[in-house]
């Protein structure tokens, strides 16, 4: 039996529900793909300008309230025009049990989310990803590592600046606790 689904609720007594696992977005500084660092408009913000090919990487931690396997991967981000064309992200991510339990599997696995800007400049646009099922994760405390890259949308791809505020994942809760802080999480 799968631990995370035996802490599992149920959504008629409204004690499972969705959560953020954020994480900083974290570049080489240096080199053909990494994203320019530049202002967005005429204000005080800046943020990390990405066009195709550009990338970054992103280390999520799992927390002891995951209640299922499956998690979204989802891009904030913005353009600072009106095209409409589709932006195109590609997730590369690898999952490991903590307390030396597993090893990552440093080729990958690849998921994408595409949207279409909404032709507003400056828009917070909200990308998703199809749930993506990590295999071995049944308990707290592994991490998930991941490439987050800006790629071609195969037609015409938007023009404008495109800024990756974060990227961060969805994950199902049961809002509750572990009772062990180390392995066997569900046993204190």
């Amino acid at each position: 039996m799968n631990p995370l689904r035996y802490l599992r609720g149920t959504s008629s007594n409204n004690d499972i529900g969705w959560r953020d696992i954020t994480g900083a977005i974290d570049v080489r500084g240096v080199g053909a793909n990494d994203p320019a660092w530049t202002q967005i408009g005429s204000g005080p913000f800046y943020g990390y300008k990405f066009i195709v090919n550009d990338q970054c990487w992103f280390v999520y931690h799992i927390p002891h309230d995951i209640a299922d396997d499956t998690v979204y991967f989802h891009s904030h981000w913005i353009s600072n025009g009106t095209s409409t064309a589709t932006v195109k992200w590609e997730y590369v991510y690898s999952y490991a049990k903590g307390f030396n339990q597993a090893a990552f599997n440093t080729t990958g696995t690849t998921v994408y989310s595409e949207e279409a800007a909404s032709g507003t400049a400056y828009q917070h646009m909200v990308t998703e990803t199809a749930g993506a099922t990590i295999s071995g994760l049944t308990e707290p405390d592994g991490l998930i590592i991941a490439r987050v890259r800006r790629v071609t949308n195969g037609g015409t791809d938007n023009a404008d600046n495109i800024y990756l505020l974060t990227a961060d994942l969805h994950y199902l809760s049961n809002s509750q606790a572990t009772p062990g802080k180390a392995p066997n999480f569900y046993n204190a």
